[in-house]
């Protein structure tokens, strides 16, 4: 999910701002199963990958 804001400046140039969320809702998204078919292990689940992480840009266009 991502917002973004514009603003046109005085001069012609433009100002942006953007706000990107990753896994909004905080789920816990598990990595992949082990895939070795000989091993004891073979199709069980050791990790979860990122929670909820955001990222901020701002960007000047001119």
């Amino acid at each position: 999910m991502s917002l973004q804001k514009s603003w046109y400046l005085r001069n012609g140039s433009r100002l942006e701002f953007r706000w990107e969320i990753f896994n909004v809702f905080n789920r816990t998204n598990f990595d992949v199963p082990n895939r070795f078919f000989g091993s004891p292990n073979f199709g069980r689940i050791f990790s979860a990958l990122n929670a909820r992480e955001m990222q901020f840009g701002m960007r000047y266009a001119f």
